[in-house]
C-alpha cells in the first residue's frame, strides 16, 4: 500500500526540506533519495533507530575530533559499487577501477581506527578487515593512493619491462632509420608480452577482490547508513529536532511543533513562528478561525513533522508524541486538475475516493484543508458535515479545517485558532489609521495559537478584519444586518 502520493509531497514542500540533509558520500545520498518510511508494526525498528541517533548526538557532542576526522574521510569517498560489482560478475578490472578501490580500501581501513571510538552501541558501524585488499594492491606496502601494475607482482613483468627500457635507450641513441625500425618492432613485440602478463595479473587481482567483494560491499552499506545517521542527527541539531515519543494508541500529542520554512521567513521579517500545540488521535479533528489565522500552515506543520517521524527523522518541537500509520493523504483546495478537466472540487472527490479504500485497508492520517471551498456554501456546508461524521467512525486520524459554521458535533475534537479574540479593537484601529501597512498590523496583533473548543460557531474574525482595514460605513451596516439576521 502506497504511504503518500507525489503531489501531496509537493503541496507540503517536503522534498524542499529533505533537501536540507547533508549527507557527505554518495551512499549516503543514495539513502537519502531511496528513503523508506516506517509502517505500523515497525515500532521496533523505530526505536532502534532513535537510540542510535541519541547516541551518535551525545558522542557527536563531547568528542568533535573524532567526529569531524569521520566526516573528512567519509566526504572523500567516491561511489565504487559499480567496479565491485563488476569484480563479482567476474569482468577483469582495469587499473582505474584497483586505483578506486585500493584507495578506498585505505580510507576504510583509516575511518575503522575512529569507529572504534564510537560507543559500544554503535559498534554496528564497525567495518569489514580489508588488509587483504591493500596488501593485494598495495604489495610493496608504500600506502601511497597510487596504483599501477607493479613489478613486484611477477619477476617475468619484470624482466619484461627491464627488456622494454634497453630497447628504448638503443632507439634512443641510434641515429640510423633501418635500426630504429627493427628495434620499434622489437618493443612492439615486448609491449604485447607486458600486457598478456598485466592482463594475467590483473585476473588474479580480480579473483582475489571477488572474494573480498561480499565484505566491500556490506562496509559501503554501513559507511551510507552511518552518513545518513551522522546527516539526520545535523539536521537536527541545526533546526532543533527532538527524539519523539512513539505512540501506540494512534494519537498525536506535540508542543512547540514548528515549520522551518515558515519560521525562517517570518525571522527574517522580525516576526515570530507560533509553535503548534495540539492533541489528536483517532476520529475527526477540526480547526476552526479567520482565512489569516495560520490554519493551513498548522496543517502542514503537523504533516511535514509527521513524515519526519515516519522516515526515522526527529522532529522539530518542544515535545512530541506520534503513533506508526499505514498512509497519509493530504488534500488542500489548491487541487484543480486542469490536465483532466477537474475543478478545484471534482479534483478533491476523486481524492476522496481514494481515501476511501485506503480507509477500508488500514490506519492513517487524512488532512482535508477547507474541503469543499470550491463549490456554492450550501452545498459544500453539508459535504463537508457528512465527511466530519463519516472520518469520525473511522480509526485513522483525520484533520479539517474549515469555514463553516455547525460542523462540529458530540465526540469531534475541536481547535479555534485564537485570532483576533483577545485584541483591543480600538487600539488596533488608531494604529492602523495611523499606519500605511494594515495588513501587516493585523498579522502581528493576530494570535496564531490553537485553543480547545467546543461546539460554537466559528469565531467572525472575517468581520473584524474587514472592520480594521476599513471598508465602506454602507457595506459595513449591510454586513452587520446579515449578521443579526444570522443570529
Amino acid at each position: 500500500m502506497r504511504f503518500i502520493d507525489d503531489k501531496s509531497l509537493e503541496r507540503l514542500g517536503f522534498k524542499k526540506l529533505l533537501s536540507r540533509v547533508e549527507t557527505l558520500s554518495p551512499y549516503g545520498k543514495s539513502k537519502l533519495k531511496g528513503l523508506k518510511n516506517y509502517l505500523r508494526g515497525e515500532e521496533d525498528l523505530l526505536e532502534e533507530e532513535f537510540n542510535k541517533m541519541e547516541t551518535f548526538m551525545k558522542f557527536s557532542s563531547n568528542n568533535r575530533d573524532i567526529v569531524r576526522n569521520v566526516e573528512g574521510i567519509i566526504h572523500r569517498l567516491k561511489d565504487i559499487k559499480t567496479a565491485i560489482n563488476n569484480c563479482l560478475k567476474e569482468h577483469i578490472l582495469d587499473e582505474v577501477d584497483l586505483f578506486e578501490i585500493k584507495v578506498q580500501a585505505f580510507l576504510m581501513e583509516e575511518l575503522n581506527e575512529y569507529l572504534k571510538e564510537f560507543p559500544t552501541d554503535l559498534h554496528y558501524f564497525l567495518l569489514k578487515d580489508v588488509s587483504r585488499v591493500i596488501k593485494a594492491l598495495d604489495p610493496d606496502n608504500d600506502k601511497t593512493p597510487t596504483f599501477y601494475i607493479y613489478e613486484s607482482y611477477s619477476p617475468e613483468l619484470r624482466e619484461i619491462r627491464e627488456k622494454k627500457k634497453g630497447i628504448e635507450k638503443e632507439i634512443y641513441a641510434s641515429n640510423d632509420f633501418d635500426e630504429i625500425t627493427r628495434l620499434k618492432e622489437e618493443r612492439l613485440k615486448v609491449l604485447v608480452e607486458e600486457e598478456r602478463v598485466e592482463l594475467e595479473i590483473k585476473k588474479k587481482l580480480t579473483s582475489i577482490l571477488y572474494d573480498e567483494a561480499e565484505d566491500f560491499l556490506e562496509n559501503i552499506e554501513k559507511i551510507g547508513n552511518l552518513d545518513f545517521l551522522m546527516a539526520k542527527v545535523r539536521f537536527a541539531k541545526t533546526y532543533g529536532g527532538i527524539r519523539p515519543e512513539i505512540s501506540k494508541n494512534y494519537e498525536i500529542d506535540v508542543k512547540g511543533l514548528v515549520n522551518i520554512e515558515v519560521r525562517e521567513v517570518l525571522e527574517a521579517k522580525s516576526r515570530p513562528f507560533t509553535p503548534i500545540d495540539i492533541s489528536i488521535g483517532s476520529g475527526v479533528t477540526i480547526i476552526t478561525g479567520a482565512n489569516m489565522g495560520g490554519k493551513s500552515v498548522a496543517l502542514k506543520t503537523i504533516t511535514e513533522n509527521l513524515l519526519l517521524f515516519h522516515m526515522g527523522f526527529f522532529v522539530i518541537a518542544e515535545e512530541a508524541k506520534f503513533p506508526l500509520i499505514d498512509f497519509v493523504f493530504f488534500i488542500s483546495d489548491d487541487m484543480q486538475d486542469i490536465s483532466k478537466g477537474l475543478s478545484t472540487f471534482g479534483a478533491e472527490i476523486m481524492k476522496l475516493k481514494e481515501v476511501n479504500v485506503f480507509l477500508d485497508l488500514g490506519i492513517g492520517f487524512v488532512v482535508f484543508d477547507e474541503f469543499a471551498r470550491g463549490t456554492n456554501p450550501k452545498e459544500g456546508q453539508k459535504f463537508v458535515e457528512a465527511l466530519a461524521k463519516y472520518l469520525n467512525d473511522r480509526p485513522t486520524i483525520s484533520l479539517m479545517t474549515t469555514h463553516f459554521d455547525g460542523i462540529v458535533r458530540e465526540g469531534m475534537n475541536h481547535y479555534q485558532v485564537v485570532g483576533l479574540k483577545n485584541v483591543d479593537f480600538n487600539k488596533l484601529k488608531t494604529k492602523i489609521e495611523l499606519s500605511s501597512n494594515s495588513m501587516g498590523l493585523i498579522q502581528e496583533y493576530m494570535d496564531f495559537r490553537l485553543e480547545k473548543a467546543g461546539k460554537e460557531e466559528v469565531p467572525k474574525d472575517a468581520l473584524n478584519i474587514a472592520k480594521l482595514i476599513g471598508i465602506d460605513k454602507r457595506f459595513t451596516e449591510i454586513i452587520l444586518d446579515e449578521y443579526i439576521k444570522e443570529d
